[in-house]
């Protein structure tokens, strides 16, 4: 069996961190693809726990002056969360937690050594400190994408209020043309913020079309007889229109970022604003209601201005936080508000631990990570507290992210270990169905065998969580190619059957409408090798649906049945039945001679109509009487008519339409109308050659013995011979006419 080494998350060769939208571990767990993340990024936020030892064993100068320029690298935001758009989660990135600012161990009593410890020792140290993290970040940071970047800026403005998931459920039936619609529509958004998960659900869904075009035009391409080598893509106007609108949304993206780093420079020039009246205030004022009330003003104003550019985070928090200390170093003349203000500090502090805490009882491994972050940025913004509790509430913060951080390696160690089985167990699936469908079955019950075990493989297939996502679309594409292959064999297969069957059935329902209508014909031997010749030719057409067969099967043989029964009726009491007939046509001679006509000439042809039909459908009569009935039969039609002052040529015309009406209205219809028109074509070409032969042997009776004879003779043949002609012309008009 096929396997691949795959890099362990943990490898030195697989940290390229990747960036995760923001999708919850639950979404993450479905998705098609799933990296495990590598990395760890530890925040540098908050100043080391050996600052204070490093401050008091430096042998740097101090300086009296806030430090203008430090390590470019943010110490006021957090390390990005990732934002919530695509499904591949994140390099893991571990918020390492950081000892308490090395200020709350400033004693609060007013010494002449606190009093006189210059702003630069605290910042100096913390500088070293965070120079080395920084550095190690920066290695990771270099490496992101520009979607990442996209998101890092993201993560600073207010997320839409849709998720990812919701616009991947209102977008799923969506049609290729009605997603390039609206991603066209949407691309008109100038606000990049507002549609960002909407554009990038939009844009994965076409993609996925316009992969699935490609691949059609290449199989076009190929099956056409084409070299895969010269295969060209030919883009569609579709295509055209996602791409005009991709590039509308990046332009509004350009804009977007530059407007968000405006809005940094802004921020930044409204911080260094701060800092100079923090400064004024802790050099100029005296009064200590009036330092604190300030001093909050500012500090509420400081935490409600957003962002400022990363390479101005740290020089900016330092210089803040130097004013800070000192803003501290004037309470410490006031113990009661520095005490006050610690013990709120540490309240605070309680319900960052409490929170972090409560994390480890959260479902989402991604929710509970991102929500750490924030706790870790509350607790950089909190105050010292009191120096009794220092230690201790922060190794309970502490504890508790490393808790949340050991929780997510776990997890994504077990994910790894169990997309790796996965792909193995696929692996295997994919050989199974390959062995399965090697031969390809030549009959319906072994398609119908094989469709059910590899129905049953697929149900196994399903059950399977994802494959590492740099082979789950590989695997993937190997299984559906295999089943691709086997069904669309088996639906050619059962078509040609299915057609078969088909043309099977059309032909028995001909054979059952035709032995209906010979069912209820007289002329015995004739229908019986009608009926004998259709059972024939029924044995050799071959199956049909098995739904249809029984029903179609029974119709024909009620037929023949019914045939059978009444023939056999019929010569069981021919005699009695000839007789009957017999005496039913005497009954309507007397009928015909006995009617009264009526001043309606029409009314009277009808009647008359009526009777020669009713005539004509009774049956045999004995041998004997036939010839004397239909004499009697024919003087009395003729005598009515004459009465009525109707010709024969009238009288044969309004037969012939009669006759064609009953022929319309015998489900053999057009059948009959063919037979019976070739016959009358075939009659009249041989009428009009025997009138044109007839003409001109005229000629030759000129010379003859006995020439007026002849010449009367043949002249009378071909004024019937003309009569016939107008009358089969009649009856071809007539056809016509109906049809």
């Amino acid at each position: 069996m096929e396997s691949k080494d795959l890099l362990h998350p943990e490898n030195e060769n697989n940290q390229t961190p990747e960036v995760n939208n923001g999708a919850s571990m639950e979404d993450q767990n479905n998705a098609s693809q799933t990296e495990i993340p590598s990395e760890e990024v530890v925040d540098v936020n908050e100043p080391q726990a050996e600052v204070e030892t490093t401050v008091e064993q430096t042998a740097e100068p101090t300086v009296e002056q806030p430090i203008e320029q430090s390590v470019e690298q943010p110490a006021e935001q957090p390390i990005e969360e990732p934002a919530e758009q695509t499904i591949e989660p994140t390099a893991e990135v571990v918020v390492e937690p950081v000892a308490e600012p090395a200020e709350e161990t400033t004693s609060v009593v007013e010494t002449t050594q606190a009093e006189e410890t210059t702003p630069s020792e605290k910042p100096a140290s913390e500088s070293a400190s965070a120079s080395d993290i920084m550095s190690e970040i920066e290695e990771t940071e270099s490496a992101k994408s520009e979607e990442e970047e996209e998101e890092e800026e993201d993560e600073n403005v207010e997320t839409a209020q849709i998720t990812v998931e919701e616009w991947q459920k209102q977008y799923g039936d969506y049609t290729f043309e009605q997603l390039v619609q609206e991603i066209d529509t949407v691309a008109q958004n100038e606000n990049y913020n507002q549609i960002k998960n909407q554009f990038s659900v939009l844009k994965t869904l076409i993609l996925e079309q316009i992969k699935i075009d490609k691949k059609n035009q290449f199989d076009q391409f190929i099956e056409q007889g084409g070299e895969k080598e010269e295969f060209e893509y030919e883009t569609t106007e579709l295509e055209k229109t996602f791409n005009k609108a991709f590039s509308n949304y990046k332009k509004n993206r350009v804009k977007f970022l530059e407007k968000l780093e405006l809005e940094r420079q802004q921020n930044l020039e409204a911080k260094n604003k701060i800092i100079e009246g923090l400064k004024s205030l802790v050099e100029t004022e005296t009064n200590l209601k009036i330092l604190n009330d300030q001093f909050k003003q500012f500090q509420d104003e400081w935490r409600s201005i957003g962002p400022v550019p990363q390479n101005e985070t740290a020089n900016l928090w330092q210089n803040y936080h130097f004013y800070v200390e000192k803003f501290f170093d004037i309470l410490r003349m006031n113990k009661e508000l520095r005490s006050l203000d610690l013990r709120k500090n540490l309240e605070q502090k309680v319900k960052l631990c409490e929170a972090a805490e409560s994390l480890l009882l959260e479902d989402s491994i991604n929710k509970s990570f991102k929500l750490l972050q924030q706790y870790h940025n509350d607790w950089k913004e909190i105050g010292p507290v009191p120096e009794e509790k220092k230690e201790e509430i922060w190794e309970r913060f502490k504890n508790a992210s490393d808790q949340v951080n050991q929780r997510r390696r776990e997890y994504y160690d077990k994910l790894y270990t169990e997309q790796q089985n996965n792909y193995n167990a696929k692996l295997v699936l994919c050989e199974q169905v390959e062995e399965l469908i090697k031969e390809l079955p030549q009959n319906a019950r072994d398609y119908n065998a094989v469709s059910e075990q590899l129905t049953e493989v697929l149900k196994v297939w399903k059950s399977l969580g994802q494959a590492p996502a740099k082979l789950n679309d590989e695997i993937w594409e190997r299984f559906k190619k295999s089943l691709d292959y086997f069904f669309e064999s088996k639906k050619s297969f059962f078509k040609q059957i299915k057609e078969t069957y088909t043309q099977n059935h059309n032909l028995k329902v001909n054979l059952a409408i035709r032995a209906e209508a010979i069912a209820t014909r007289t002329d015995w031997r004739q229908a019986t090798d009608d009926i004998i010749a259709l059972q024939k030719e029924w044995k050799e057409i071959g199956p049909s649906t098995k739904k249809s067969s029984e029903m179609i099967w029974k119709r024909f043989r009620a037929a023949c049945d019914q045939f059978f029964e009444a023939k056999s009726h019929y010569f069981a009491n021919a005699k009695a039945i000839e007789a009957e007939n017999l005496a039913k046509k005497e009954e309507i001679i007397k009928n015909i001679l006995e009617y009264e006509f009526t001043d309606n000439k029409s009314e009277n042809m009808e009647a008359m109509k009526k009777m020669q039909r009713e005539f004509l459908d009774i049956g045999f009569v004995p041998r004997k009487e036939k010839d004397r009935i239909f004499e009697e039969y024919r003087a009395a039609v003729n005598k009515r008519f004459a009465e009525l002052k109707i010709s024969n040529e009238e009288v044969k015309k309004d037969f012939y339409k009669s006759k064609i009406k009953d022929i319309l209205d015998n489900p053999n219809a057009d059948r009959i109308l063919d037979k019976e028109k070739r016959f009358l074509h075939s009659k009249l070409r041989q009428l009009k050659e025997d009138i044109a032969l007839w003409e001109n042997n005229l000629g030759f009776f000129a010379n003859s013995k006995n020439a007026d004879l002849l010449k009367a003779e043949f002249e009378k043949k071909i004024e019937a011979a003309k009569k016939e002609v107008e009358e089969i012309q009649f009856k071809l008009k007539m056809m016509n006419q109906k049809q």
